[in-house]
């Protein structure tokens, strides 16, 4: 259980972080919804049964899809 918790925070606070360094190169800052989305990515992962590797796809998904999102979006002045 503790490793799950600390997965969690881990996970949560890389991404909080990736969303304040995309922030600092003059885009919005997402930083709070990029951890938000990889918290709830965690507890869904492991309420679904899944261990650490599933964590770690479930996370690199996220990142996938954060990517994708971004990249389609139009870019804002």
């Amino acid at each position: 259980m503790y490793l799950q918790i600390g997965l969690c925070i881990v996970g949560a606070s890389l991404f909080f972080n990736a969303g304040r360094l995309e922030a600092n190169a003059s885009q919005a800052d997402y930083s709070i919804l990029w951890g938000g989305l990889s918290l709830l990515t965690s507890v869904l992962a492991f309420a679904a049964g899944a261990g650490w590797l599933g964590w770690l796809l479930a996370q690199g998904a996220l990142l996938l899809v954060i990517t994708s999102v971004r990249a389609l979006l139009p870019k804002r002045p």
